[in-house]
């Protein structure tokens, strides 16, 4: 039966496409223009969703707005899976797959998140995937397929804020600020190399029984940012600075997120410099 990963242009798609190529997964992309097997518009009626939507089928979709007004959020994360899920099941598709977000939880109280605990997200994008997830589980209420998995994504390394931030203080010339805290520690924060994100998606394709499924997805062993951007330095970017700054009051030390459910279908390697092994696994994207 075809796999196909919706939003193959996007970060995370890009991402998924590249490493279930060099798996040799013969899993299906979707993008809406450029280089995909197939081509279509996310319009539910529009040529090339007769090729997506098929009996048997699984999606892993990552199409999605990360920045947007709340009307965009709205369709872009809740409006559009709504519709989607309504496809898959006129059409026979097997299960869904939705990529959410850690944003869904909101701040915390500096222990793990279990995929139980109560949703309470911070910001315009969070609230949209929590709205999203709350779609997907009414609809479950009221179809028994497709079967659908939640996938709550860290950061993914290369494909995260942080990156983001880095790459334009280095190509600036300038001091990136990183946050210090009292005792001398930077921010602790899940994290998820490119190739274990795929290896985690990869073991959550196979369909499931029962009501939607709801995983965590980063590794188990979470890292200081500071060693973050030793590492991106050390691979990534050679002229990459930044400067101690004292953390704001309402900072957190500790963000992250219980692994425990996501190691019960995916038990990912530790290792022994795991931010080294992040970046490593990032510059495997640019390799065939």
């Amino acid at each position: 039966m075809t796999t196909t990963i919706l939003g193959k242009n996007g970060k995370l798609g890009s991402v998924l496409s590249h490493f279930a190529t060099r798996a040799g997964a013969h899993w299906q992309t979707q993008a809406r223009s450029g280089s995909a097997d197939v081509i279509w518009s996310g319009k539910m009626n529009d040529p090339g969703a007769d090729r997506i939507f098929t009996r048997g089928a699984t999606l892993i979709n990552m199409i999605g707005q990360t920045t947007a007004t709340k009307d965009g959020f709205d369709d872009g994360n809740v409006a559009f899976v709504r519709d989607l899920l309504s496809k898959a099941a006129q059409t026979g598709v097997a299960h869904v797959l939705l990529a959410s977000s850690a944003a869904v939880y909101g701040a915390g109280d500096e222990t793990p998140f279990v995929e139980d605990t109560p949703l309470n997200p911070a910001t315009a994008y969070g609230v949209s995937k929590a709205d999203m997830e709350s779609v997907a589980h009414d609809f479950a209420t009221q179809n028994t397929t497709p079967a659908i998995t939640i996938l709550r994504i860290g950061n993914v390394g290369g494909a995260d804020a942080l990156t983001d931030f880095a790459k334009r203080h280095a190509a600036a010339g300038t001091d990136m600020p990183l946050h210090r805290f009292p005792d001398g520690a930077a921010p602790l924060r899940s994290y998820i190399g490119p190739r274990d994100l795929f290896d985690v998606v990869h073991a959550l394709a196979t369909p499931h029984a029962g009501p939607p499924r709801v995983v965590n997805v980063t590794h188990p062993q979470p890292l200081d940012l500071d060693a973050v951007l030793n590492a991106y330095r050390a691979h990534l970017m050679s002229d990459l600075r930044w400067v101690d700054t004292p953390a704001p009051a309402e900072a957190l030390r500790s963000v992250t997120l219980s692994t425990d459910k996501a190691q019960t279908y995916c038990k990912l390697a530790k290792y022994d410099d795991p931010a080294d092994a992040m970046a490593r696994q990032i510059l495997e994207l640019s390799t065939s």
